[in-house]
């Protein structure tokens, strides 16, 4: 089933790969979740320059963060009865190692127009309601996933971010501008456009502390 058809209706897992992709790969949820999280974080370097007091917060990139699912299951609903664990038994599709893949599969978790691909890293069960004779009737469920990107996507994405964005770089103690060129495009060559981009006449008197523009290196491919 694609995530278009499951879009609008009650929150779902779709497994994305491994032996379950083509049977059973869809996972409806009994509730919709109670709350989830999802947060953004950019990462920085912390860099001293020399005769300057502090230090300097350089943007290193943007990091997705998990995503976080809260979940109730109840066997008592609509009178139905039984063990609630056999309700929680579909989930352990995307929680348990595939033996085709080696490690958890790939899923989507998807509800309404909110979709997200990840990996899960965590999974907890607590049980909170039970019959006389100590059944579980009731429990909440907690799920985590990390995101997921197939590696072709991944490297393409790094390959726009570290070589077709212009991007700004400070200068800091023990840098040069050669060091550079071949850290950002693995080319000391390079440099020359960097100088050209920064009107730098003299490559070996740049002051530390200057930040200095990147250009694309699809201009030069």
């Amino acid at each position: 089933m694609s995530l278009d058809i499951l879009k609008g209706g009650k929150a779902h897992f779709v497994i994305l790969d491994g032996k379950y992709k083509d049977s059973d790969g869809d996972i409806p949820l009994q509730f919709n979740p109670s709350s989830y999280s999802v947060e953004q974080s950019n990462e920085f370097s912390q860099k001293k320059l020399m005769g300057l007091k502090g230090v300097i917060n350089q943007f290193i990139n943007t990091k997705k963060s998990d995503l976080s699912l809260e979940l109730m299951f109840d066997s008592t609903f609509e009178g139905r009865g039984g063990d609630v664990r056999d309700l929680i038994k579909p989930l352990y599709k995307i929680v348990d190692i595939d033996n085709t893949l080696h490690s958890p599969p790939p899923c989507s978790f998807v509800w309404g127009d909110f979709s997200f691909h990840g990996i899960v890293s965590s999974f907890k069960k607590e049980f909170v309601f039970f019959f006389a004779d100590g059944t579980p009737a009731r429990a909440k469920v907690s799920i985590v996933l990390k995101p997921y990107t197939k590696v072709e996507e991944t490297a393409r994405r790094q390959n726009q971010q570290s070589s077709d964005i212009s991007k700004k770089r400070v200068l800091v103690e023990g840098d040069t501008i050669f060091d550079m060129a071949y850290r950002e495009y693995r080319n000391v060559a390079m440099w020359r456009e960097i100088a050209k981009k920064n009107g730098i006449d003299d490559p070996f008197s740049i002051p530390y502390g200057t930040e200095l523009i990147l250009p694309s290196k699809v201009d030069y491919e």
